[in-house]
């Protein structure tokens, strides 16, 4: 399933009865697209973790703040216009296309999850996005041709 900016596509099953990485991630990260086997699930995966589930969650905004500075200096200082985010997971605040277009509003950015959950934020968030700036395709990085296609 391909899909982008306003293109049709089909809708995607989500079972909300098994936990998903990307819905814990996005409980990790305090958002609100996870449900409660998600959160059951990183609780009891990360009780045992260095920090508990308080560390596990702080790495995570930590992460994320990494990614936006990286992101910010790339569309400055090294003048990049392309981004590729493969395993994108749920999407948030500061993803890749606002950092980039914040800093170079030309940059142009392709999303790829295999996830149905995140394509499906994906289709929603993007529906305001600029025409032909930012995309979104199913895909799996360890089967890079058909992203790179």
């Amino acid at each position: 399933m391909a899909a982008g900016n306003g293109a049709e596509r089909e809708v995607p099953e989500i079972d909300t009865s098994v936990p998903h990485v990307a819905r814990a991630y996005d409980f990790l990260l305090g958002g609100k697209a996870n449900f409660k086997v998600d959160r059951d699930a990183a609780e009891r995966a990360y009780a045992a973790w260095p920090g508990g589930l308080a560390g596990v969650q702080a790495d995570a905004r930590a992460h994320r703040a990494v990614l936006v500075r990286v992101v910010r200096y790339l569309a400055g200082d090294a003048g990049i216009r392309q981004f590729l985010d493969i395993g994108t997971g749920v999407p948030k605040e500061n993803n890749v296309h606002e950092v980039a277009r914040r800093v170079a509003p030309e940059s142009r950015v392709v999303y790829v999850d295999r996830d149905p959950i995140v394509l499906a934020h994906a289709h929603a968030l993007l529906r305001g996005a600029p025409k032909g700036l930012t995309r979104y395709i199913s895909g799996e990085l360890r089967d890079p041709g058909p992203i790179l296609a």
